[in-house]
């Protein structure tokens, strides 16, 4: 399936990805995630100041009024370049819960998300495991005289050290609520933990007595989960541009190093083996774009529709994400391996991508379920 970018949409394109050619080399992004870099804070001002956090958010509520499909080319045109910036985090994830929260916390929050003043992330999980139960969530929310107490630890808290926000999932009463907090409330700790794609830097958050209050609750209904899972599988169509994005990086980095490479006299790009290989990635990647494509323009009023489509886009935009970043190193050979050549910054982001939110196989586990309902 082709899908064909309106007027407006390949200006966004362009202009975004003139943007970020401008101001981003690799070779320097390799030097920060060498010096563990945690936020670049250049690249996220001059976004911020494009409006991109803002692009999909409605008039009413302070934002520009373009669609999701709108907004999800930029995602696309930020996987091909890697800034280390929260935009995924904050600018999708985050902000979609603050759009979905009480008028008091959206009103005093969200203008300071989407216009990067703030920066707010998410904590879910505690384990590999991604189902939400009470035996893979331990935090938990006790009332206490007037007030309540949070206690407990969340992993791979994209961005946690830097934000301003955190949006904390805890068993309540026997189900699941959103806590929002600031960062640097008595009682929250953040540990900086290995991150596999050091783009995209990741925390531990631990929670020892922390007191809030019913205005720290994110929404007024009996339990979140509706809503994460909402949140959940748009934030995954996103993803899934974001490896298009990447795909793409690789392919072009592929051919571009096959015809300036020579051995044997001649551009190893003459060379049926890598030719194939080129040939191979390039149709995987036109299959992945329209998956992903496919994902963000589904009906968001149709829950069946958002949630079918998004789980076919983590299944198989993570997987040719994965194999586009294996053959790029393979066509480069032994310097695709080395830390000094940006192919590695794209296979660990393959890697890391494709479990976030859940493996390809839960996605496909999910997958058969919708199916026979």
């Amino acid at each position: 399936m082709q899908f064909t970018l309106t007027d407006t949409q390949i200006e966004i394109k362009e202009n975004a990805t003139k943007l970020l050619k401008e101001n981003i080399d690799l070779l320097n992004t390799i030097k920060q995630v060498d010096n563990n870099c945690r936020l670049d804070e250049k690249i996220w001002k001059l976004i911020s100041e494009q409006g991109w956090i803002a692009l999909d958010v409605p008039e009413q509520d302070g934002g520009l009024g373009f669609s999701r499909t709108d907004s999800a080319i930029l995602y696309e045109v930020v996987g091909y370049y890697m800034p280390i910036v929260p935009i995924f985090s904050s600018g999708v994830v985050f902000k979609n819960l603050i759009l979905n929260s009480q008028k008091e916390i959206k009103d005093k929050v969200l203008q300071t998300i989407i216009t990067g003043e703030k920066i707010g992330t998410f904590a879910v999980y505690e384990n590999n495991d991604y189902e939400i139960n009470t035996k893979n969530l331990k935090t938990k929310v006790e009332a206490k005289d007037q007030n309540f107490i949070l206690n407990g630890s969340k992993r791979y808290t994209m961005f946690a050290d830097v934000s301003d926000y955190l949006i904390v999932l805890a068993e309540f009463n026997g189900s699941f609520k959103f806590i929002i907090l600031e960062s640097d409330k008595q009682g929250i700790s953040i540990d900086i933990t290995p991150s596999l794609d050091q783009t995209r830097p990741m925390c531990e958050v631990n929670f020892s007595d922390v007191i809030i209050s019913e205005e720290n609750f994110l929404t007024e209904s009996k339990d979140d989960l509706e809503l994460w899972e909402t949140v959940k599988n748009t934030s995954i169509s996103y993803l899934a541009m974001e490896q298009v994005g990447a795909s793409q990086a690789c392919l072009d980095m592929a051919i571009t190093y096959a015809k300036e490479r020579i051995q044997f006299g001649r551009p190893i790009g003459s060379f049926q083996a890598i030719q194939h290989i080129c040939a191979n990635m390039l149709v995987q990647l036109e299959s992945a774009k329209s998956v992903a494509y496919s994902s963000i323009r589904a009906d968001s009023n149709d829950k069946v529709e958002v949630e079918m489509s998004a789980m076919l886009a983590k299944s198989y935009c993570s997987e040719v994400l994965n194999k586009l970043a294996g053959d790029n190193i393979q066509v480069h050979g032994g310097i695709g391996f080395t830390w000094e050549h940006p192919a590695h910054l794209y296979f660990k982001k393959a890697k890391s991508d494709s479990l976030l939110f859940g493996t390809p196989k839960t996605a496909r586990d999910n997958i058969a379920k919708l199916i026979s309902l």
